[in-house]
């Protein structure tokens, strides 16, 4: 037999909390939680052994309109949604609010401007989950969703040629490629991978050498951030205490991934 949490829903708004009590105790054996859904209604959790999510469906369902019949209450049934205990352990741990973007952020992801963004949201395009005095706020998987299809609507056009230096269009393979490919070559116009990726966070975020203020890297990391294919940020505390403090974490942005395959693409077939 399995473990299995059993959630019904009652039509019975305006529920006493005397009921609550009454209904917690008839149902104590299976680690009830009772209380008002989110729309008032009265709510069930109970924990059943059983052998298939049907059974434990069945039972749950019995044992609630029994405990509810005992105390004088006959509502009608509404739903229920039976799953496993794991399944409601995975369900509590994942964190209440889901990952936010405002504005800027939501430009950072889709490699745009601003103003950009505002247009998607004018033409509907982009949906906010909320607006607020400062702004629109979005889902961030929302957009980065967005942000997929809209780049896969875009497969076969060209891209714009931003007129980018040989050293900036290699700096920009090399991102990348980096998470994939960390022993890549650079091209002719950078040193090699290691002198420049010291460490690869993600599939678009890597620690960099930078060097000095006026070293190759550093200027072409400048021309990326500026035409929106790359985001710089400084290290946190916690990263600054290992390896060079004068590193920063560089993320490819959208934009700055199209560009690349462009030219990726390019070399692969010269």
């Amino acid at each position: 037999m399995a473990s299995w949490s059993a959630y019904a829903e009652y039509k019975a708004t305006h529920t006493s909390p005397d009921v609550y009590g009454e209904l917690f105790d008839a149902l104590t054996e299976h680690s009830p939680g009772v209380g008002p859904a989110p729309n008032g209604n009265l709510s069930l959790r109970l924990m059943i052994r059983a052998d298939t999510a049907l059974d434990a469906a069945s039972e749950a369902v019995a044992l609630a309109d029994s405990a509810l019949h005992e105390i004088g209450l006959s509502p009608a049934l509404i739903g229920i949604e039976v799953v496993t205990e794991a399944e409601l352990d995975r369900r509590q741990d994942e964190p209440c609010v889901p990952e936010l973007a405002g504005i800027a952020e939501a430009a950072d992801i889709l490699g745009v401007h601003k103003q950009q963004v505002d247009r998607l949201v004018g033409r509907g395009d982009l949906q906010p989950v909320q607006t607020l005095a400062a702004g629109p706020v979005f889902a961030a998987d929302a957009v980065r969703r967005y942000g997929e299809k809209r780049q896969s609507r875009r497969i076969g056009r060209p891209v714009a040629d931003l007129g980018l230096s040989p050293i900036e269009r290699d700096l920009l393979n090399l991102l990348a490629t980096a998470s994939t490919d960390p022993k890549a070559s650079t091209g002719s116009h950078l040193p090699g991978p290691d002198q420049i990726i010291a460490e690869v966070h993600s599939d678009s975020r890597v620690r960099v050498h930078l060097g000095a203020e006026t070293s190759p890297v550093t200027n072409a990391l400048t021309t990326l951030t500026r035409h929106k294919l790359v985001r710089v940020r400084k290290l946190t505390l916690a990263e600054r205490a290992t390896g060079d403090p004068n590193d920063a974490v560089v993320t490819l942005l959208a934009k700055g991934q199209r560009h690349a395959s462009g030219d990726l693409y390019k070399a692969s077939t010269d």
